[in-house]
């Protein structure tokens, strides 16, 4: 684990907590029989999934350099038990 690690975790845990708001925003919507909070609830569920999948995309570079860096080590070990 690297020393920035406990941001990942961070960001990880505010992303699903945004997407599940924004999942109970958009019960809510459906549910609006005036437009008013339908308006209220559809706009706060749709900012929140769109946050949610901002913070989403904002990790993937660090998933694939971890990626990398993980399937670097595994060939290190590799080649260390095959010499001779």
């Amino acid at each position: 684990m690297t020393t920035d690690s406990w941001v990942t975790w961070v960001i990880m845990i505010l992303q699903t907590t945004m997407f599940l708001i924004g999942l109970w925003c958009a019960f809510h919507f459906f549910n609006a029989t005036e437009l008013l909070p339908a308006l209220k609830w559809g706009l706060s569920g749709a900012v929140l999934m769109l946050m949610a999948t901002a913070l989403k995309m904002s990790l993937m570079p660090q998933m694939q350099a971890d990626r990398v860096l993980r399937e670097l080590k595994r060939l290190e070990l590799i080649v260390a038990r095959h010499r001779p």
